[in-house]
């Protein structure tokens, strides 16, 4: 439309130029007028076409932005759940027993919707898909509110009383809890000092027709003694004190031991003993460092420190005086990284 106006204006100009120029005695005076009118509406004509030729440009190139954009954009996709498997720790209230149990929780607040337990003992023939949830569910929903999965349970001191379940766990002894709520699980194994048994826990379920896991390995692991503290924790995990407490207080009694031997010991027996404080001290730092390096250098370094003396110490040379003093000195510093963990998990 506003092009015809334009290409109008021309060619009205240029007629009323044409008039001015060629028949100026039809219009006598009026000539001028007629000259300068023609001049104002051919230019008026061309202004308009120029104009008519650059808007298209510009509206048009943010119509086919906007329909390119629309054509790009991609179709967002629904979140889907997450599922973490951490340790919860010791779910017994008697002393004399520990019942180890891992969490599933959901990392946002989309839920795994009925998802089932699997568990694996590694080396172990175990009925795996049969394992059931805390309460006895087979299935359930898992949202970040978490449910725990009973592992395994076992004996760390005599008593014959059973725990609130109504079971009886004995002494050095341990077994897996498929079921939290019917009877005791088969039986796993007894204490072997040093072993460590690790669990294959894997959690499943489905979202919109497609199958969903997800899966940790986690470990028990005993000290040298049935009454230490086990450790049951996730593979790959940095350990921290709380963990490695059993251990270390075996090792702060070894060490109070060498101490008291060595004060009153006979000089056959000196090199012998020499050995053992040197092979403790390097258990106790590597023990140490597992939770941090950092600590393990300080329980290494000494200062000028002394040992005190007591009335009948016998001292037989410097060997002896000096590994009498260092050894006094990190049974000191031990008693940093140590200390008292409570009989049910918090």
């Amino acid at each position: 439309m506003r092009i015809r106006i334009a290409l109008a204006c021309i060619v009205v100009g240029l007629l009323l130029i044409a008039l001015g120029f060629v028949n100026p005695p039809l219009i006598g005076a009026l000539r001028s007028s007629v000259l300068y009118a023609g001049i104002g509406v051919l230019l008026l004509g061309l202004i308009l076409a120029a104009a008519s030729l650059r808007r298209p440009l510009r509206d048009e190139t943010p119509a086919a932005a906007d329909v390119g954009v629309v054509e790009r954009a991609a179709s967002v996709a629904p979140p889907r759940a997450e599922v973490m498997l951490l340790v919860v720790g010791n779910g017994a209230s008697e002393p004399s027993v520990r019942w180890y149990h891992v969490a599933a929780a959901t990392t946002t607040h989309v839920a795994a919707p009925k998802a089932k337990l699997s568990v694996a003992v590694r080396g172990e023939q175990v009925g795996a898909d049969r394992w059931q949830w805390q309460a006895g569910d087979r299935v359930l929903d898992v949202t970040q509110a978490g449910a725990r999965i009973p592992i395994v349970i076992g004996g760390v001191s005599e008593s014959a009383e059973p725990i609130a379940s109504g079971w009886i766990v004995p002494f050095k002894n341990w077994y897996l809890t498929p079921n939290a709520v019917s009877a005791l699980g088969p039986f796993l194994a007894p204490f072997i000092a040093g072993f460590r048994h690790v669990f294959e826990v894997t959690v499943s379920w489905e979202e919109r027709g497609i199958a969903q896991t997800s899966s940790a390995s986690f470990e028990l692991r005993f000290w040298r003694e049935p009454t230490s503290e086990p450790r049951f924790m996730r593979v790959g995990d940095r350990p921290t004190y709380r963990d490695q407490v059993g251990g270390l207080g075996e090792l702060r009694e070894r060490g109070t031991a060498l101490r008291k031997e060595g004060m009153m010991l006979a000089l056959p027996a000196l090199n012998v003993w020499l050995g053992r404080v040197t092979s403790w001290t390097t258990e106790t730092r590597s023990l140490i460092a597992e939770v941090s390096t950092a600590d393990s250098e300080y329980f290494s370094a000494l200062k000028t420190f002394d040992a005190p003396l007591f009335e009948g110490v016998r001292l037989h040379d410097d060997r002896h005086r000096q590994a009498l003093r260092e050894l006094h000195e990190r049974l000191i510093r031990l008693q940093h990284f140590t200390r008292p963990v409570p009989t049910s998990a918090q």
